[in-house]
């Protein structure tokens, strides 16, 4: 056992997620509590998108390093586009039964990057989330950009039992308009 599992399993609480704080903005009390039904399963799907793209990164660094030239060549590795069609597959795989078929309709593609730090990074530190719901069909939640600043809205609406991503729109920190994310 290395030491990091050594350390994790002596203080497992440092292995826990940060707090995330809630902003119920413009939110009545009779909808206060479906933030506790709508943003737990957003935020691990987020987290989980955050850890793959922050893995396709490591990997694609370690296919740049390896092509003659290292790192910083202009020439491609030749597995980097299975790399990037398998990032793709996963993040579909992950995200799409978290949609509504409207949202996947009007996607143009996925997976723009393979950053780092990755999109929702913002959620592995501490920070607040937005809740807004102002009837019991639609949820707005905005999540914090991390050190991108870039905050993303995502419009859920109750769909086949749960709570479905219908809409999402990104902005930077420092600027008021919102623009539809068709890259998701």
């Amino acid at each position: 056992m290395n030491r990091a599992a050594k350390e994790a399993r002596k203080h497992p609480e440092k292995n826990a997620p940060p707090e995330l704080h809630i902003d119920f903005q413009d939110t009545p009390e009779k909808f206060q509590s479906m933030a506790g039904e709508i943003l737990p399963p957003l935020i691990e799907l987020l987290r989980r998108l955050c850890g793959l793209e922050e893995e396709m990164h490591s990997r694609s660094v370690r296919l740049r390093k390896s092509r003659p030239g290292g790192l910083y060549s202009t020439e491609a590795h030749p597995d980097m586009d299975a790399l990037w069609q398998e990032y793709r597959d996963r993040y579909h795989a992950l995200l799409d039964p978290h949609c509504t078929e409207k949202f996947i309709a009007a996607r143009r593609d996925c997976c723009q990057s393979m950053g780092d730090p990755a999109d929702f990074s913002g959620l592995n530190q501490e920070g607040t989330v937005t809740f807004t719901m102002k009837s019991p069909s639609k949820a707005i939640v905005i999540v914090p950009g991390g050190v991108l600043g870039m905050d993303t809205r995502f419009e859920l609406r109750p769909d086949g039992g749960g709570w479905k991503i219908d809409k999402a729109a990104f902005r930077h920190s420092n600027d008021p308009k919102w623009r539809t994310e068709y890259y998701m």
